[in-house]
């Protein structure tokens, strides 16, 4: 058994994919949203009903990006679990002797 696990293509692409989404739907978007527009995500109105402040990016695009990469990694997971794994594997033509 070796002590350093592998890393395939499919664990860098879900960790890359994933975390891009969700990095840029909370952290990227909500700097945007504090220093360019709004900070709340609802719409501000004054006594009358007139909207006066709404958000610069709407929430549905910042929700649909993060739920995005969480479902990049519940896919991930799933094919983790379903994908067979490496294992112990001794090399072919030589005997393991036991005294």
């Amino acid at each position: 058994m070796t002590g350093t696990p592998t890393i395939s293509a499919a664990d860098r692409a879900a960790m890359l994919v994933g975390g891009a989404l969700v990095v840029v739907g909370t952290v990227v978007l909500g700097l945007i949203e504090t220093f360019v527009g709004n900070p709340s995500p609802v719409p501000v109105t004054n006594e009358a009903g007139d909207v006066i402040a709404s958000p610069t990016i709407p929430v549905e695009i910042r929700a649909t990006l993060i739920a995005l990469g969480l479902l990049v990694w519940g896919l991930y997971g799933v094919y983790k679990l379903a994908a067979p794994s490496g294992g112990e594997s001794t090399p072919t033509g030589t005997a393991a002797t036991t005294e």
